[in-house]
């Protein structure tokens, strides 16, 4: 069934986000539902003194022309009138804020709403929605350590649906529960369907320790002098008399040392076998960089899904995570779309990226 330009409009201004409920505080209902948003993209980038910048992003998928009319005219109508969007968004967000206020004890507000409409790719055409705002003591603050989470104790996030915390860089995650589905340096994500407990979600952060004390860095620093000065003279030695200490030639490691043709294979264990980590040990953004990386900085995200045996709509998530970040740009050719590393250049060649599999436009 076709979308009307009325019914999304009604839909998504409906949308009843982060509204506290019986059990805690859940997204809401739609009051239609004949649309709705394909993904739901919440991310809140919490500071130092506890407040959080928050966005919330709903794509919606435009595989019609019904839908992108429907879009061009809910985007028309933002653009118009942006602020009977933004307060009903804020109304609804500031009765939340209210119930979190009640039930941690600290006075919260939110701030500064703003809401935006625009076409984005990844994998395929959506309509994209965004408000941001901003949420005054959204996390816990003492001696230095921010607990994340009270306020939104048993929050529900549907299938559709994903919740990132971030946390200042300079910053280490003590605990995080539950367990995360993406964990970054300064960052987790869950992804839906999640129903987190009554003191769930919670992350707790803390500064990271980079300070030794003046004694211990005069020490550090007197030893790497020292260590510094014992290299020169080995080397010295080693140049003037081909010797090292007790007159017998000096041999190079065994790692060093070649077959006959001078072609030997590496040993276990040398700079050779020390390439990149595992993929499982990166996260899923980390595997998309390194593997652009390895391929001149260029591939169809079709690549990168078959290279990954990713669903397209997985490899769409996490690509424009990392474009909202500028960690990647995309562009199309013909039907096909492109990702590159920022500043690669993307005048020559089919988009192919010099290497890869294509994954033949199949959904794994």
């Amino acid at each position: 069934m076709g979308r009307s330009a009325g019914t999304l409009v009604v839909v998504i201004v409906a949308t009843a986000l982060l509204v506290p409920t019986a059990t805690g505080v859940g997204l809401g209902g739609f009051e239609q539902q004949s649309v709705d948003a394909d993904v739901v993209v919440m991310t809140a980038d919490v500071g130092p003194d506890g407040g959080a910048d928050w966005t919330v992003a709903y794509r919606i998928r435009l595989d019609d022309d019904n839908a992108t009319q429907a879009f061009e005219d809910l985007r028309a109508d933002i653009q118009a009138n942006p602020s009977a969007y933004t307060d009903r968004f804020g109304n609804r967000m500031q009765r939340t804020a209210g119930a979190a206020e009640n039930a941690t004890g600290r006075e919260m507000a939110v701030e500064n709403v703003t809401v935006s409409a625009r076409e984005e790719t990844f994998g395929q055409t959506y309509g994209v929605i965004t408000y941001r705002f901003q949420w005054t003591n959204f996390a816990a603050v003492s001696d230095d350590r921010i607990e994340i989470g009270d306020s939104l104790s048993g929050l529900f996030l549907d299938s559709e649906t994903s919740l990132t915390v971030r946390w200042p860089a300079d910053y280490q995650a003590d605990s995080v529960a539950p367990q995360a589905d993406e964990r970054g340096n300064a960052s987790v994500t869950w992804r839906g369907q999640e129903e987190f407990g009554d003191n769930e979600p919670r992350v707790v952060v803390s500064p990271e320790d980079t300070t030794g004390g003046e004694d211990e860095s005069n020490a550090l620093l007197v030893g790497g002098v020292l260590a510094l000065v014992g290299i020169a003279a080995a080397a010295y030695a080693l140049r003037r008399y081909g010797v090292l200490g007790g007159g017998e030639p000096a041999e190079p490691p065994a790692s060093m040392v070649g077959s006959d043709d001078s072609e030997a294979e590496p040993t276990a264990g040398t700079d050779a076998d020390a390439g990149a980590p595992p993929a499982e040990l990166l996260s899923n953004e980390e595997q998309v960089l390194q593997l652009l990386e390895s391929n001149s900085g260029r591939l169809k995200q079709q690549q990168v899904a078959g290279e990954l045996d990713w669903t397209d709509a997985k490899t769409s998530q996490v690509i424009g995570g990392l474009r909202d970040e500028d960690k990647v740009e995309t562009f199309r050719i013909g039907r096909e779309n492109v990702v590159t590393l920022p500043d690669t250049d993307v005048t020559g060649g089919d988009g192919d990226g010099g290497g890869g599999t294509d994954s033949g436009g199949e959904t794994r």
